[in-house]
């Protein structure tokens, strides 16, 4: 310990023209410290690494680790056997929100605990009161989280935190089953705060709440209420899509119409934005897919055919697997070829856009049989299009070679490159390019396509992904050659997938598509909410999992290790398939949002069909990342086998 901070001090002495040293070796020098028993000097260099925080509302793995080494430098054995150290009620709220941030509930709770038992009137008490209750909630436990809720709306009523404990204890006894406890509690905050920010909030969760319940009658009554509250609003869109759900879950196609068609066309769907909200795509989509429960199948085809398909389209996917799935089922599959007729003048036109649109179309239309011919029509029409003739991909060896042939010989990087490039090492090779590389874009495109060649495809992608913007969103997806692929919807890490999907039976292209949106392949990756590495796995499930694999001395550094993140994707992706087998929609939505959650939106639409529960997902963002998740799965099984090997490779030479 004591070599190794002779080492780290002396790469860059204190006091001198050199760098100061990085707050990760800082972490380093101060537990060489502790171990060589000069707790004092690591206390110092710990507080250090807390207070260079860059962004104190978002603290990182260095400043939960200052916090854990202050904390056992200065702890005192507690009544419960924890250790907590005596500071001010600034300090201690401080190092609560480094362990709540990084979702170490405990120790925050020890910190928030100390101010509320010994910093009772200390201005920062009713924070520490709110933070333990949001800890209890983002671990479930919504028993205690209510007590914690209910004591700072006791304690400190008038704070401005008494809004926020309001609604999350109103959420906290919706989720434990107390649902008339909680439409109280929102129709306090909506007598209380009635020009508040988040009053939608107090008129939409008691909706949910009521259908939790099963009393959708009384949801209806108070979907229509909102609906006259926000009048001319985003909030008149947000009742009318619940309305719609409502309908569709309960089978009652006609009025599910009449409420799709008032939804449609108001200026604002919310989106993403907010809770509940939607968009045209999916509107089109629920509404094609009413139509066609109401057995008017020529109306269902042209509704699904009018939204577009493409590689990072949803809905287009699913609208085109209910085409082909009206095609094969006897009531429907008139409708069908009176649809495939209808296209045979545009299939004959001498205009190539307007061959191509009725190719697309007719595809969508098409038995199994029949795809491999209608899309090599279409690549014949592609061929003709300048849009879609070319798609971005890495350059090849040839346009490498010339790359290097281009190197100033002066530069050691370009020398190693060359070197590199030679011996096969392509990620060592790669990253001598990028540093040689300059502004020089044929030597920053001979870097991202040796990066596609390794496991650092994170760097391709983010080569790749502006050149794909001028591709256009439909362009068939089982017509994007192999090595664009390989770019694109990159397979890196191919032993570690193939092995610890196969033991815990799970498609490795869908942890594929969970890694693309999840990371973009970036190993090194923590999220805003501490989630890390590939597979962004926060420390409880992590922790969780760590243990039942009989991991010793398990870190949440190790999730930063590739081959642990994707184990550990693959035993969590595994048990959400038991929970939900063969509903990818359901296993994605849980992977974001928590599989509790996706019971309760299964329950609300009455329906295992992805269809329809995709549109119950309340929170906006887990319903983007399924979206998301999926369009990307629709992808990787269109272009790798289960083995990862890409469908559409060239063959390879005949043997002489």
């Amino acid at each position: 310990h004591a070599a190794a901070a002779r080492a780290i001090q002396t790469s860059a002495p204190f006091g001198t023209e050199h760098e100061p040293i990085g707050r990760a070796d800082l972490v380093h020098l101060a537990k060489a410290f502790l171990y060589q028993n000069d707790p004092k000097r690591a206390a110092e260099i710990f507080a250090g690494v807390v207070t260079a925080t860059p962004n104190a509302s978002q603290p990182d793995d260095l400043a939960l680790e200052g916090v854990r080494g202050l904390d056992l430098i200065e702890g005192q054995t507690s009544d419960a056997g924890r250790k907590v150290p005596t500071l001010s009620p600034e300090e201690h709220l401080r190092r609560g929100w480094v362990y709540q941030f990084n979702r170490d509930f405990r120790n925050a709770r020890d910190h928030y605990t100390a101010v509320v038992n010994e910093h009772a009137a200390d201005p920062g008490a009713p924070n520490a009161v709110f933070q333990i209750g949001r800890g209890y909630a983002q671990e479930n436990n919504f028993t205690d989280a209510i007590v914690w809720f209910e004591r700072l709306l006791e304690q400190y009523p008038e704070h401005p935190l008494a809004k926020d404990a309001l609604l999350q204890a109103a959420s906290a006894y919706g989720r434990n089953g107390k649902f008339r406890v909680s439409l109280g509690r929102y129709e306090r905050f909506i007598d209380q705060y009635p020009s508040d920010e988040r009053l939608d909030r107090a008129y939409f969760n008691p909706i949910d709440t009521l259908r939790d319940e099963n009393s959708e009658g009384e949801a209806l009554r108070r979907a229509a209420a909102a609906r006259e509250r926000f009048s001319g609003r985003v909030g008149e869109a947000q009742a009318l899509f619940v309305e719609a759900r409502i309908y569709i879950a309960r089978e009652e196609w006609e009025k599910a119409l009449e409420t799709l068609d008032l939804l449609l066309p108001l200026p604002d769907l919310g989106g993403t934005r907010v809770p509940g909200g939607t968009d045209r795509t999916e509107v089109s989509f629920l509404r094609a897919y009413v139509i066609e429960k109401l057995q008017r199948f020529g109306d269902a085809a042209d509704a699904y055919l009018a939204i577009p398909d493409g590689r990072d389209a949803f809905y287009g996917w699913r609208a085109t697997e209910r085409l082909r799935a009206m095609r094969t089922a006897e009531a429907s599959r008139a409708a069908i070829e009176n649809k495939i007729a209808a296209l045979q003048p545009d299939l004959s036109s001498g205009d190539e856009e307007t061959r191509r649109i009725a190719l697309q179309k007719r595809i969508r239309l098409a038995e199994p049989a029949e795809t491999d011919k209608l899309l090599d029509e279409l690549r014949a029409v592609y061929s003709q299009l300048p849009d879609h003739r070319s798609v971005p991909k890495p350059v090849g060896d040839a346009e490498i070679e010339k790359a290097i042939a281009t190197l100033p010989r002066t530069s050691r990087h370009s020398q190693l490159a060359a070197s590199l490039y030679k011996l096969r090492l392509y990620d060592e090779a790669a990253f001598e390019f990028d540093a040689a590389a300059g502004t020089n874009q044929t030597l920053r495109s001979a870097a991202a396509a040796l990066y596609a060649r390794g496991d650092k495809v994170f760097r391709t992608l983010e080569a790749m992904e502006p050149l794909w913007r001028s591709v256009p969103a439909d362009h068939q997806v089982e017509l994007i050659p192999s090595d664009a692929a390989a770019a694109m919807y990159p397979a890196p890490y191919r032993e570690d997938l193939l092995q610890h999907s196969a033991a815990h039976k799970v498609d490795p292209r869908f942890l594929l598509a969970i890694m693309r949106q999840e990371s973009r392949f970036r190993p090194d990756v923590k999220s805003n909410a501490a989630a890390r590495g590939l597979m962004q796995f926060i420390s409880t499930t992590s922790r969780r999992i760590a243990a039942e694999q009989n991991i010793p001395n398990f870190s949440q550094d190790d999730l930063y290790d590739p081959s642990t993140a994707i184990l550990f994707g693959s035993v969590y992706v595994g048990e959400l398939y038991k929970m939900f087998p063969n509903q990818h929609a359901a296993v994605a939505a849980s992977y974001n949002g928590g599989e509790d959650n996706m019971r309760r939106w299964l329950g609300r639409a009455k329906a295992g069909d992805a269809d329809a529960y995709v549109a119950e997902i309340a929170y906006a963002q887990t319903k983007d990342y399924v979206r998301k998740v999926l369009a990307n799965y629709r992808v990787y099984m269109a272009l790798y086998d289960e083995q990862l090997m890409p469908r559409n490779a060239p063959a390879a030479p005949a043997a002489e």
